[in-house]
C-alpha cells in the first residue's frame, strides 16, 4: 500500500541521516519505487514543490501512539510515537521509539520551500540537513482508490472531544476511527505534498469526516496486519517559535535529488 512504501522511505532516509556524505548520494527516486514495487503498488515520482504555498489548517501538536501487529502479535519494535508540531508555515516531525536510537527531527519551511533534517549525535553535535521541499507525484492507477466512508450516529468522548465513530473501506483494508470535528486535522497538510489525480475524488468522500480522529484502528483485506493508534498530548494553537528554530544546527546544503 502507498502507505507503507511511504513508511519504509522515510525508514531508510532516517538510518542515511547518520551519513551525511552518502545521504548526498541517495536516490530518493529509485527508492520510492523500490518501496512502491514491494506494496504492489503503481508508480510515483518525487519532484520540486513549487505550487503556491498553503498555509498550514491545524496549528497546535501532539504525540501519535501507533501499535503495530501481525496476526494480533504487537511487532519487537512496537509502540512507535510520532511527534508533530506546526504552525502556519512549519512543520516539525519526530519519531521516537525502542529502536530508534538517534535523535532525529524532519523540519518543513512551507512559505520558503525548505526542508530540513535535523540530527544531534551521541556527542551533542547538531546538524541540518537543508534541500528543496518535495512532493509525490502519483500515477492514475495508484490515485484511483477512493475509500467508501461512513460516519456513524455512535459517539464517544475522548479527552474532553466529542467523537463520531467514522468507518472507511478500501481495497487495502477497513479504517475505524473516533473523530472530532471540534479540531482540525494535519492529513490534509500532509497529503498536500502528495500530487495525485484522484486526490479531489478523495477529499470529496471525506467531506463528511472533516476532523481529528483522537483513536483509530487499521486492519488490512487479509485481516493479518493491524495498526492501532491513538493521540496522545494534544495541544491546540499557538506552538512556540523556538520549536522550529535552527540556533545551534550546522546547516548543509543539499543538491536536489536526480540532478
Amino acid at each position: 500500500m502507498f502507505r507503507t512504501a511511504l513508511f519504509t522511505l522515510c525508514s531508510t532516509l532516517l538510518s542515511a541521516g547518520t551519513a551525511p556524505s552518502l545521504f548526498a548520494q541517495v536516490d530518493v527516486n529509485k527508492m520510492l519505487q523500490d518501496a512502491m514495487q514491494q506494496g504492489g503498488q503503481g508508480k510515483a515520482q518525487i519532484e520540486d514543490d513549487t505550487d503556491p504555498f498553503v498555509p498550514n489548517a491545524f496549528v497546535g501538536s501532539f504525540r501519535m501512539e501507533m501499535h503495530n501487529y501481525k496476526e494480533d502479535a504487537e511487532l519487537k519494535n512496537s509502540p512507535i510515537d510520532l511527534h508533530y508540531w506546526s504552525s502556519k508555515t512549519m512543520t516539525l516531525v519526530q519519531t521516537t521509539g525502542a529502536s530508534i536510537k538517534q535523535d532525529v527531527r524532519m523540519l518543513t519551511d512551507l512559505e520558503g520551500k525548505w526542508q530540513y533534517m535535523l540530527m544531534t549525535d551521541a556527542k551533542g553535535k547538531r546538524t541540518a540537513m537543508k534541500s528543496h521541499k518535495k512532493k509525490i507525484k502519483m500515477d492514475e492507477d495508484l490515485a484511483r482508490n477512493v475509500p467508501d466512508v461512513q460516519v456513524t450516529a455512535e459517539t464517544k468522548t475522548i479527552d474532553g472531544y466529542l467523537c463520531h465513530m467514522v468507518i472507511s473501506k478500501s481495497e487495502e483494508g477497513v479504517w475505524t476511527g473516533w473523530v472530532t470535528k471540534d479540531v482540525q486535522a494535519p492529513f490534509a497538510d500532509m497529503m498536500r505534498q502528495v500530487q495525485q489525480p484522484g486526490q479531489n475524488d478523495h477529499s470529496e468522500v471525506l467531506t463528511g469526516s472533516y476532523g481529528m480522529p483522537l483513536e483509530y484502528e487499521w486492519v488490512d483485506a487479509e485481516g493479518k496486519e493491524r495498526i492501532v493508534c491513538k493521540i496522545r498530548d494534544l495541544k491546540v494553537g499557538e506552538v512556540d517559535e523556538k520549536v522550529f528554530s535552527l540556533d545551534g544546527y550546522e546547516v548543509m546544503e543539499m543538491p536536489s535529488f536526480g540532478k
